[in-house]
């Protein structure tokens, strides 16, 4: 199966076949797509290197109904945890749901009895990622766009979009399959928009990512840079236990969160979960992302040998 058979280029875009998400073909997406390969030889490397030494894994793990490409978080995190991936479920000590879709009426049901990850994680609609963040922390930012007066932020319901937009409300009607919100203002300057990137595993906050845009790219995924930080430099303790709670709601094992600081109110916004996370940025310096992977590969190494009773 090659790269095509997920992407197609579609005039000066290249579109996700599964989830319609358009990334421009432009100079700097050449320049991330060099820099995610050069990440992925490295890896596989070390994956080499621990074959020739014949190391057996710590588990073997089987994906469904598809199986994630190397430019996804969960297969360097799998090589650096010593977790193989198998084809077969029958010879898998356990499975993890992995699809690029935002929402099912129900979970796929698992290869087998074994212990399975996200399974539970079939519905990460934008609404219900607010409705969820809402019950969890006490607060919220969806906002009725006919009666709200003042700026908002619309977006698709859809993971991956990178759509939103800032409208002026009130609006006659909303747009079906879109969201409404309270825009926050998540720059540290008035300028500079940071988004918190959280990755969650087994429960745990392993590091987070600071993604920083300009104003006009602050919707996209076009980071000018990243960085590495300790979860504790940048949310409380009481954040870290709500974002985990959170996670729980959801049903998310293994994923990304998207976290934004309002300067205003000094809160944290939870604006988006994905269970197929990519990464790891590639706006990251190289050793960075070794880092940040070997950081969330021990924490899935955790989780795995909780899982089979390690």
């Amino acid at each position: 199966m090659s790269l095509f058979d997920d992407f197609k280029i579609d005039g000066t875009q290249l579109v996700a076949k599964e989830t319609g998400a358009q990334i421009p073909l432009t100079p700097g997406f050449a320049r991330d797509a060099l820099r995610i390969a050069s990440f992925v030889w490295f890896i596989n490397g070390l994956r080499a290197s621990r074959i020739v030494k014949g190391r057996e894994p710590r588990a073997r793990i089987s994906f469904y109904p598809k199986k994630p490409r190397s430019y996804y978080a969960i297969w360097p995190v799998c090589q650096l945890a010593d977790v193989k991936i198998v084809d077969d479920p029958a010879e898998a000590d356990l499975h993890f749901y992995f699809e690029d879709r935002e929402f099912l009426i129900a979970p796929h049901p698992t290869p087998s009895d074994k212990p399975a990850f996200n399974i539970g994680c079939f519905d990460i609609r934008k609404s219900v990622v607010t409705r969820i963040f809402e019950e969890t922390f006490g607060y919220g930012f969806a906002i009725d766009p006919t009666t709200h007066v003042g700026p908002a932020v619309e977006k698709s319901e859809a993971n991956g979009k990178h759509d939103g937009r800032v409208i002026q409300c009130p609006i006659d009607a909303p747009r079906q399959g879109f969201v409404y919100q309270r825009l926050i203002d998540n720059t540290f300057d008035g300028d500079e928009h940071i988004d918190i990137r959280t990755p969650i595993v087994g429960g745990k906050i392993p590091n987070i990512f600071l993604k920083r845009r300009t104003r006009e790219l602050r919707f996209s995924n076009d980071n000018h840079r990243v960085d590495l930080m300790e979860p504790d430099a940048f949310l409380s303790p009481d954040e870290q236990e709500k974002i985990c709670a959170f996670a729980k709601a959801i049903a998310m094992d293994f994923g990304g969160l998207d976290i934004l600081r309002d300067r205003n109110d000094g809160r944290i916004y939870i604006v988006d979960a994905n269970k197929t996370d990519m990464g790891p940025p590639a706006a990251m310096r190289g050793q960075d992302k070794l880092r940040a992977m070997r950081g969330l590969a021990d924490a899935f190494a955790a989780m795995v040998d909780d899982a089979i009773g390690k």
